[in-house]
């Protein structure tokens, strides 16, 4: 596919004015690899709503991009993270679905995207990448190039909570932001999955060992664990700065495994057992080697850690 109108957008939170020429040198760069006619900027990436300030603008404003994106672009960006975007499943009708599923555009987004990312993959079998779009360095970013080029793109994981799989394991990558997907997930009407054909990621900040005990509950009551091909954990960062990050992300870890026990015993015993991969530069805060995340693309994860990914354009069934 040729990306010849890349836009950035900003449903959730805005860039402050500093940011302005780490926005210009992304869209240079991305103009530069990918040759489009045009960028888009939102005219709200610089922005907070007077009503409610953690938000770009009121939600009509921000639909109205969103809507106008669909049908304008072909590559579509979100600058930042934060609180919001979620709010525009609420004004995204049949009409916005129908044009996704026609047109296809690559959605790339971080954090609280994590709603808007994984609803276009239920809803549209459109994937999208899981990918802190700014403030990446040069490896990165020929990652996310390789990447949405349909070139398949290779990190390693730090170590396996669980015995490694006996062969590799494949599967439809999905989840990110583990708060925001378990939002996702909480619904009146929860979108309907497939968990045996998926292999969860998950990466959290500001979350502690209780915070984490109320998320992995929630996506137990939705027979998450009991379906999934395997489990991903990235960095889980406590609240606050803390004094030892390796060790507060080691307790995490280790709770998520006590948490599990008696699912990986279960699943054991029938046959199917879950495997768990830790991975380092999953998550916020990350410096280097970020991962991007084809969030309905395709993931083999090998026993040797070895984790390749691919941009399928067309998702396989949700």
């Amino acid at each position: 596919m040729k990306y010849e109108r890349i836009g950035f957008i900003a449903p959730s939170t805005c860039l402050s004015l500093k940011e302005k020429p780490i926005l210009r040198r992304t869209a240079r760069l991305l103009k530069e690899a990918l040759g489009p006619l045009e960028v888009y900027y939102s005219p709200h990436l610089f922005s907070s709503d007077a009503e409610i300030d953690h938000v770009t603008a009121p939600l009509e404003a921000r639909a109205g991009v969103f809507k106008e994106a669909v049908r304008e672009l072909d590559l579509i960006i979100s600058v930042a993270g934060g609180t919001g975007a979620e709010d525009l499943v609420r004004a995204i009708d049949a009409k916005d679905l129908r044009v996704i599923r026609e047109r296809r555009p690559l959605f790339v987004g971080f954090s609280d995207f994590t709603f808007l990312l994984n609803e276009i993959y239920h809803a549209c079998r459109v994937p999208a990448v899981y990918f802190p779009s700014l403030k990446v360095g040069k490896g990165d970013f020929r990652n996310l190039l390789a990447l949405i080029g349909g070139e398949e793109i290779v990190y390693k994981g730090a170590a396996w909570l669980t015995p490694p799989p006996p062969r590799r394991l494949t599967g439809v990558p999905i989840g990110g932001n583990l708060s925001t997907f378990v939002n996702f997930l909480n619904r009146g009407v929860p979108p309907r999955f497939s968990w045996k054909r998926h292999i969860l990621f998950i990466e959290d900040i500001q979350v502690d060992v209780e915070d984490l005990h109320r998320l992995l509950a929630a996506l137990r009551r939705h027979d998450v664990f009991a379906g999934i091909k395997g489990l991903v954990v990235g960095t889980l960062s406590p609240p606050g700065k803390g004094l030892f990050p390796k060790k507060q992300q080691r307790e995490a870890v280790r709770f998520v495994r006590s948490y599990l026990a008696d699912v990986l015993r279960d699943r054991r015993r029938e046959g199917r057992p879950l495997p768990i991969l830790t991975v380092s530069n999953f998550g916020h805060d990350i410096r280097r080697n970020r991962m991007a995340v084809p969030v309905g693309g395709r993931v083999t994860i090998f026993r040797s850690r070895r984790i390749v990914f691919r941009l399928d354009r067309r998702a396989p069934r949700a």
